[in-house]
Protein backbone atom coordinates (compact mmCIF):
# COMPACT_ATOMS: atom_id res chain seq x y z
CA UNK A 1 0.00 0.00 0.00
CA UNK A 2 2.35 2.46 0.51
CA UNK A 3 5.24 1.43 -2.05
CA UNK A 4 2.29 2.43 -4.10
CA UNK A 5 1.11 5.87 -3.08
CA UNK A 6 4.36 6.42 -2.66
CA UNK A 7 5.35 5.34 -6.62
CA UNK A 8 2.34 7.42 -7.42
CA UNK A 9 3.49 10.70 -5.33
CA UNK A 10 6.67 10.02 -7.55
CA UNK A 11 5.12 10.05 -10.76
CA UNK A 12 2.81 12.87 -9.87
CA UNK A 13 6.27 14.80 -9.38
CA UNK A 14 7.62 13.37 -12.45
CA UNK A 15 4.66 14.27 -14.41
CA UNK A 16 4.70 18.17 -13.20
CA UNK A 17 8.92 18.36 -13.94
CA UNK A 18 8.12 17.23 -17.16
CA UNK A 19 5.68 19.63 -18.04
CA UNK A 20 7.46 22.12 -16.49
CA UNK A 21 10.56 21.39 -18.46
CA UNK A 22 8.36 21.57 -21.72
CA UNK A 23 6.60 24.83 -20.53
CA UNK A 24 10.48 25.88 -20.49
CA UNK A 25 11.42 24.67 -23.87
CA UNK A 26 8.28 25.89 -25.32
CA UNK A 27 8.90 29.40 -24.29
CA UNK A 28 12.27 29.28 -24.05
CA UNK A 29 12.88 32.72 -26.77
CA UNK A 30 10.67 34.85 -24.39
CA UNK A 31 12.48 33.84 -21.00
CA UNK A 32 15.80 33.74 -22.76
CA UNK A 33 15.46 37.68 -23.76
CA UNK A 34 13.03 38.20 -20.72
CA UNK A 35 16.09 36.89 -18.62
CA UNK A 36 18.77 38.93 -20.61
CA UNK A 37 17.03 41.77 -20.27
CA UNK A 38 16.48 41.56 -16.21
CA UNK A 39 20.33 41.08 -16.21
CA UNK A 40 21.30 44.24 -18.25
CA UNK A 41 18.42 46.49 -16.15
CA UNK A 42 19.82 44.86 -12.87
CA UNK A 43 23.50 45.90 -13.62
CA UNK A 44 22.71 49.32 -14.56
CA UNK A 45 21.07 49.60 -11.24
CA UNK A 46 23.80 47.92 -9.28
CA UNK A 47 26.20 50.43 -10.99
CA UNK A 48 24.30 53.55 -10.19
CA UNK A 49 24.81 52.94 -6.49
CA UNK A 50 27.63 51.24 -6.44
CA UNK A 51 30.43 53.68 -4.63
CA UNK A 52 27.44 54.74 -1.95
CA UNK A 53 28.76 52.98 1.29
CA UNK A 54 31.85 54.82 0.89
CA UNK A 55 31.82 57.95 -1.46
CA UNK A 56 30.97 60.25 1.05
CA UNK A 57 32.87 58.65 3.77
CA UNK A 58 36.38 58.50 2.06
CA UNK A 59 36.53 61.13 -0.51
CA UNK A 60 37.67 63.68 2.13
CA UNK A 61 39.95 61.60 4.05
CA UNK A 62 43.71 59.85 3.65
CA UNK A 63 41.44 57.27 1.42
CA UNK A 64 41.48 59.45 -1.27
CA UNK A 65 43.44 56.90 -3.90
CA UNK A 66 40.79 54.06 -2.96
CA UNK A 67 37.97 57.03 -3.45
CA UNK A 68 39.41 57.88 -7.02
CA UNK A 69 40.09 54.24 -8.09
CA UNK A 70 36.40 53.54 -7.37
CA UNK A 71 35.09 56.38 -8.61
CA UNK A 72 36.76 55.66 -11.93
CA UNK A 73 35.79 51.85 -12.21
CA UNK A 74 32.17 53.25 -11.59
CA UNK A 75 32.31 55.71 -14.42
CA UNK A 76 32.71 52.82 -16.68
CA UNK A 77 30.84 50.32 -15.62
CA UNK A 78 28.22 52.38 -15.34
CA UNK A 79 28.61 53.59 -19.18
CA UNK A 80 29.14 49.99 -20.10
CA UNK A 81 25.91 49.24 -18.16
CA UNK A 82 23.96 52.29 -20.09
CA UNK A 83 25.11 50.78 -23.22
CA UNK A 84 24.24 47.47 -22.12
CA UNK A 85 20.81 47.99 -21.45
CA UNK A 86 20.12 50.26 -24.60
CA UNK A 87 21.03 47.72 -26.77
CA UNK A 88 18.92 45.36 -25.24
CA UNK A 89 15.88 47.00 -25.38
CA UNK A 90 16.93 47.80 -29.08
CA UNK A 91 17.03 44.00 -29.47
CA UNK A 92 14.01 43.81 -28.02
CA UNK A 93 12.52 46.22 -30.12
CA UNK A 94 12.87 44.50 -33.20
CA UNK A 95 11.03 41.80 -32.32
CA UNK A 96 13.70 39.12 -31.20
CA UNK A 97 11.56 37.93 -28.13
CA UNK A 98 8.61 36.78 -29.99
CA UNK A 99 9.58 36.91 -33.64
CA UNK A 100 9.73 33.33 -35.32
CA UNK A 101 12.27 34.45 -37.71
CA UNK A 102 15.20 35.99 -37.15
CA UNK A 103 16.35 38.72 -39.74
CA UNK A 104 20.36 40.08 -39.83
CA UNK A 105 19.07 42.97 -37.23
CA UNK A 106 18.15 40.57 -34.37
CA UNK A 107 21.28 38.27 -35.11
CA UNK A 108 23.40 41.24 -34.79
CA UNK A 109 22.04 42.81 -32.31
CA UNK A 110 21.57 39.36 -30.14
CA UNK A 111 25.22 38.94 -30.24
CA UNK A 112 26.36 42.56 -29.30
CA UNK A 113 23.72 42.03 -26.07
CA UNK A 114 25.87 38.86 -25.28
CA UNK A 115 29.35 40.45 -25.67
CA UNK A 116 28.15 43.46 -23.59
CA UNK A 117 27.13 41.63 -20.68
CA UNK A 118 29.83 39.32 -20.87
CA UNK A 119 32.06 42.33 -21.43
CA UNK A 120 30.50 44.19 -18.16
CA UNK A 121 30.98 41.22 -16.48
CA UNK A 122 34.41 40.53 -16.45
CA UNK A 123 35.24 44.42 -16.27
CA UNK A 124 32.95 44.34 -12.55
CA UNK A 125 35.06 41.38 -11.86
CA UNK A 126 38.32 42.97 -12.40
CA UNK A 127 37.59 46.06 -10.76
CA UNK A 128 35.96 44.14 -7.53
CA UNK A 129 39.36 42.28 -6.89
CA UNK A 130 41.26 45.04 -6.93
CA UNK A 131 39.21 47.00 -5.32
CA UNK A 132 38.31 44.81 -2.59
CA UNK A 133 41.95 44.82 -1.83
CA UNK A 134 42.48 48.42 -1.72
CA UNK A 135 39.18 48.60 0.23
CA UNK A 136 40.65 45.87 3.06
CA UNK A 137 43.79 47.82 3.73
CA UNK A 138 42.13 51.00 4.74
CA UNK A 139 43.40 51.37 8.11
CA UNK A 140 41.55 53.29 10.89
CA UNK A 141 44.38 55.98 11.00
CA UNK A 142 43.25 56.60 7.03
CA UNK A 143 39.33 56.28 7.45
CA UNK A 144 38.20 56.85 10.85
CA UNK A 145 35.66 54.28 11.88
CA UNK A 146 33.30 56.50 13.43
CA UNK A 147 32.74 58.74 9.58
CA UNK A 148 30.85 55.44 8.36
CA UNK A 149 28.10 56.00 11.02
CA UNK A 150 28.37 60.15 10.26
CA UNK A 151 27.53 59.67 6.80
CA UNK A 152 24.85 57.17 7.33
CA UNK A 153 26.95 54.23 5.99
CA UNK A 154 26.50 52.36 8.69
CA UNK A 155 30.16 50.26 9.14
CA UNK A 156 32.32 49.34 6.66
CA UNK A 157 30.95 46.72 4.24
CA UNK A 158 32.37 44.96 1.41
CA UNK A 159 28.54 43.62 0.54
CA UNK A 160 28.92 45.51 -2.96
CA UNK A 161 31.95 43.48 -3.98
CA UNK A 162 29.90 40.14 -3.11
CA UNK A 163 26.75 41.48 -4.82
CA UNK A 164 28.91 42.61 -8.39
CA UNK A 165 30.70 39.51 -8.59
CA UNK A 166 27.20 37.33 -8.20
CA UNK A 167 25.54 39.37 -10.57
CA UNK A 168 28.28 39.39 -12.94
CA UNK A 169 28.19 35.14 -13.01
CA UNK A 170 24.57 35.58 -13.73
CA UNK A 171 25.66 38.14 -16.95
CA UNK A 172 27.96 36.03 -17.87
CA UNK A 173 25.48 32.79 -18.05
CA UNK A 174 22.32 34.92 -19.73
CA UNK A 175 25.06 35.55 -21.87
CA UNK A 176 25.76 31.93 -22.84
CA UNK A 177 22.16 30.97 -22.65
CA UNK A 178 21.33 33.70 -25.17
CA UNK A 179 24.15 32.62 -27.41
CA UNK A 180 22.85 29.07 -27.44
CA UNK A 181 19.53 30.07 -28.31
CA UNK A 182 20.44 31.78 -31.14
CA UNK A 183 22.66 29.12 -32.30
CA UNK A 184 19.90 26.83 -31.81
CA UNK A 185 16.97 29.40 -33.56
CA UNK A 186 19.61 29.47 -36.99
CA UNK A 187 19.77 25.84 -37.31
CA UNK A 188 15.96 25.24 -36.79
CA UNK A 189 15.68 28.27 -39.61
CA UNK A 190 17.72 26.83 -41.59
CA UNK A 191 16.43 23.28 -42.13
CA UNK A 192 13.02 25.03 -42.59
CA UNK A 193 14.24 26.74 -45.66
CA UNK A 194 16.04 23.42 -46.47
CA UNK A 195 12.92 21.67 -46.06
CA UNK A 196 10.54 24.59 -47.78
CA UNK A 197 12.84 24.37 -50.40
CA UNK A 198 12.88 20.69 -50.73
CA UNK A 199 9.28 20.53 -51.21
CA UNK A 200 9.06 23.04 -53.72
CA UNK A 201 11.68 21.21 -55.91
CA UNK A 202 9.30 17.80 -55.58
CA UNK A 203 6.43 20.01 -55.90
CA UNK A 204 8.35 20.95 -59.74
CA UNK A 205 8.66 17.78 -60.49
Amino acid sequence: MMKNIFKRILESILEVLKAAIHWIYKNRQALTYTFVLLMSLSYFVYVLGYSSNWAMVISETRGGSFYRASQSANRLMGQLGFITVLVVLLTLSFGSIKRKKFYLSNIVLSILSSVLLIVSALITLYYNSVLNRMYARITEEEVPAYLYAVHGAGEKSFEVFKIGNVLSIFMMISAVLLMLFLVQKLRAQKERARLIEKMVINHEH
